[in-house]
């Protein structure tokens, strides 16, 4: 498909890239932590889930953290913390790095070199 976004087999030494990320309902009401290999992947799958598990209506969640770690043990580590953290911390955090909690795109997060593994691939 033209314009998608594919992530390449990250591995160096060894050790696969993973990422932590966070979802926001439009008004923070609902906060959701995941984990997973392929940002883009693990991002659409999370939605899907959340508006499952809503039910009723279409939630909008936009992607307002993530985060970069080496290793399924430090990105389980890291997930897990986030997610014992109370409202405020979160809400702290998340708010240092992106002060509105605007949406955060992968296209922009690629032109930002958050990842040298991140490609764009056009077919």
């Amino acid at each position: 498909m033209a314009g998608e976004w594919r992530f390449a087999k990250n591995t160096i030494a060894g050790m696969k890239t993973y990422y932590v990320f966070v979802l926001a309902s439009r008004r923070h009401r609902h906060i959701f932590i995941d984990v997973c290999v392929e940002l883009d992947q693990g991002v659409r799958t999370m939605r899907t889930r959340i508006n499952r598990r809503l039910g009723k209506r279409r939630v909008l969640q936009k992607l307002v953290y993530v985060e970069a770690v080496r290793g399924i043990n430090e990105a389980i580590t890291r997930e897990r913390r986030l997610q014992k953290m109370s409202r405020s911390q979160l809400n702290r955090l998340v708010t240092t790095v992106n002060p509105g909690w605007d949406p955060i795109s992968l296209s922009a997060l690629c032109k930002s070199g958050f990842s040298r593994n991140i490609a764009r691939v056009r077919r």
